[in-house]
Formats: C-alpha cells, structure tokens, sequence
C-alpha cells in the first residue's frame, strides 16, 4: 500500500466493502434512467445510474429503499466548482490521488486529516450491442408495403406463401401488403421480389425501410437536434427537415442521405422531403417537437461506439464546437446528461428559462480539504439511500455531479 506524505498524511480509511449510515439533504440531484431526480422524491420504482468501484462498471441499479432522518448536529459540505454535497459525518466519500488511482473510501468526518482528494474520474459502462441494421418496419404498425417482381402476376401469385393475400395489384409494380401481412411473411416476400419498399398508403412517397444501424443513428442524431416534422393541416402529409447551414456538415448530411436512398430536396439552410412514413417514425422515436426531443430508447443497448457517433453527431448538429449543447426539452436534456455518463463523462447543466444549457467539458478534478470542505448546521431532513448491488451513484446540488456513496446496498 502507498502511503501518504507527512505533509498530506493517510486518513482513516473505509474497506472498499464496508456500508454506513450516512445520508444527503433531500435537495440533493441524482442521476436516474428517466432524468434527474432529488433524493427526497425517489422512490422504489426508480433505477439509478450507479458504480461498482471494485469492477469500474456502470449500470443502472434500482432503488431500494429512501429512509428520512433527522440531521446530526452539524453535517459536512464539499463544495468546489464542479461539486456541492452535503451529507451526514458518517457518509462515506469515495477518492483517488496523484499516487494512488485505486478507489479508497473515507468518512466525511475524517476529510480534514488529508489535504488532496481526486474524485473518481474514471470509468465504463456495460458493453452494449452494435446495432448492424435498422428495419422500422420493426418500430411502424400503419403502413403499406409495395412488393416489385420480374415475373407475369399469375406466377407471382402461385409463389406467394398460403395466407399472404395481396391488398391491391398494380399492373406496373407487382403487388401491395398491409403490415400484418408483410411483417407475417417478411423474409419470403424479400425472396421472391425485385425490390421492396414501404408508403403510407396511395398517393404517397415510396421509401426505402432497411438502413445501416450507423447511418440510421446517425440520421437520428442530425434530425434531434435540428430536425422538425410539418404535418399539412389541408391534407394527410408530412414534411421532414433538418436545418444545417455549416458546410462541413452539410456535406456529411447529403452523403449520409444518399447512401441511405433518401430523395431530399436540398436548400441552402436545409434538407427536406415528405414522407407520412418517416414523419409517424420519427415522432414515435425522437418526439413532437423541439420541447418534447429525447433519445429513442433502443440507443441504451447499443455499442460504445454507436452511443459515441449519436453523442458527437448530436454536438455537431448544435453548432457549438464541442463546449455547451443548448436545447428547449427537459428529457433530451436528461438523456444527453446520461449519454455522457455512460461515455465516461460527468454532467453538468444551467437553465435558462426554459433553456437548458450542458456543459460537455471532460475535467478530471477534486477538491482540497482546507478550501473546499466544512462543517455546517442544517435544520432540514437528511436521506439514506440503498440500492441494488453497486455503492456509488453520480449525485450532487446545484447542477453538479460526482460519484459517491450509498448508505446501504440490497
């Protein structure tokens, strides 16, 4: 074991294993599946982003149990820039040094008997899946396929399955199938045509409906972040855009759309095409509009890297060179402050009215206990929490997080 200087002497340390009976003050922000939630308002039906400190890994953990309790006489606050907790003497406080890059654990009572403390800057989440490909006829329920075939209508209708019975027959493009139908018979219908592809019914666009998993998230990432979708009030059609004046970008959107097969009408400012098809699609997964923008739910058991290019992609669609990512929907807000936690960085955020603001700054940092740790008096109720395997959560006040510890794990 390294010890510590005589001029930054070791503190009383906890076993990596050992449990307390610390608490938080109900004001206190913790980083949850769903978004942010105070400490005082979690509840049993909730999963927390949390940490094993021995392994590195980060999962979700469900809540367990939330028990109020009255303060001690005085608590402890460590509160720098990037940090503001305040918590019973007995909580413990997870920490690293220039020296020492293991977790230790001490008690917020014994913080002063060291002078340097690193947070825990370091970790990685459960390695997820690569999504090779994305069919949103998986995701659609209310559309028409139109399957094309080489071969004369009788021979086609003798080498369709029993029981897939074509809605309509078009003398040009071969036959069309309601979504039951298809979905039923998907892979021999594939087999069988030239070329297949997906509308909303007659007299609409014509769309491709497999794509890349990398291109589709991608698409995704562009469209969250500066898309829209315009529904025609004089009739049953809908127009999607993404707004990109930057060049650079420009280009990687017309490339992407085109190895996906999407016809686009390009303008100086924007790409737009109509498509009820798409419009359904992506107000199903990414929401209504700006204020209601979130991440589709599949993007949680993707691979590292898939989370990454949505990450990047969603930073480069707000034009703000990788420092703050502004945005008008809470939940997308919440779901980027979680993306970057399973990328291994630490959120942070402002508000603004109903403007969020993130910072997307990867500092490694700690605190000093002669500058930034203090005994206080509070009057209001603390809270200890236990949760389900792991003993860190990312949790902090006033619009910061750092890992830290639980008071008891199930």
């Amino acid at each position: 074991m390294i010890q510590g200087t005589s001029s930054d002497p070791e503190p009383p340390n906890c076993n990596v294993n050992e449990l307390c009976n610390g608490g938080f003050t109900g004001d206190t922000e913790v980083v949850t599946t769903t978004g942010l939630c105070s400490i005082a308002d979690l509840d049993t039906t909730d999963s927390v982003l949390a940490l094993n400190p021995v392994t590195g890994i980060v999962k979700p953990k469900a809540v367990v149990d939330i028990m109020p309790l009255n303060p001690a006489e005085e608590i402890v606050s460590i509160k720098t820039r990037r940090s503001d907790f305040r918590v019973m003497p007995d909580h413990r406080i997870p920490y690293t040094t220039k020296r020492i890059s293991n977790p230790r654990f001490v008690r917020a009572r014994n913080l002063p008997e060291r002078i340097n403390y690193r947070f825990l800057n370091k970790w990685r989440s459960r390695p997820g899946t690569r999504l090779p490909q994305v069919d949103i006829t998986d995701v659609l329920t209310d559309f028409e396929a139109r399957a094309e075939f080489d071969w004369h209508g009788h021979t086609v209708r003798r080498r369709l399955p029993d029981g897939c019975e074509p809605c309509r027959a078009n003398g040009h493009y071969g036959y069309f199938f309601d979504a039951e139908t298809f979905k039923t018979y998907q892979n021999e219908l594939e087999a069988l045509a030239e070329n297949v592809t997906v509308h909303a019914g007659r007299n609409h666009w014509y769309r491709p409906y497999r794509f890349d998993g990398d291109d589709f998230i991608e698409f995704l990432g562009w469209f969250i972040t500066e898309g829209s979708v315009t529904w025609k009030e004089d009739s049953d059609s809908a127009v999607v855009q993404i707004a990109q004046e930057t060049p650079r970008y420009r280009d990687r959107i017309a490339t992407l759309l085109e190895r996906m097969n999407l016809s686009v009408d390009t303008q100086d400012r924007s790409f737009s095409f109509g498509s009820v098809i798409f419009g359904r699609l992506l107000n199903r997964l990414c929401g209504t509009g700006s204020k209601d923008m979130h991440l589709p739910d599949f993007i949680w058991e993707c691979s590292a890297e898939q989370k990454e290019l949505l990450f990047r992609t969603l930073v480069d669609g707000d034009g703000h060179e990788s420092i703050k990512y502004y945005t008008a929907s809470k939940q997308l807000a919440q779901d980027i402050m979680r993306l970057q936690v399973e990328l291994g960085m630490k959120p942070r955020y402002e508000r603004n009215g109903d403007i969020w603001r993130l910072s997307l700054s990867t500092i490694r940092d700690g605190f000093k206990s002669s500058r930034n740790v203090s005994f206080i008096e509070v009057t209001e109720p603390m809270y200890q929490l236990t949760i389900e395997d792991f003993s860190l959560i990312l949790a902090g006040r006033n619009r910061t997080f750092q890992w830290i510890g639980v008071s008891n794990v199930s």
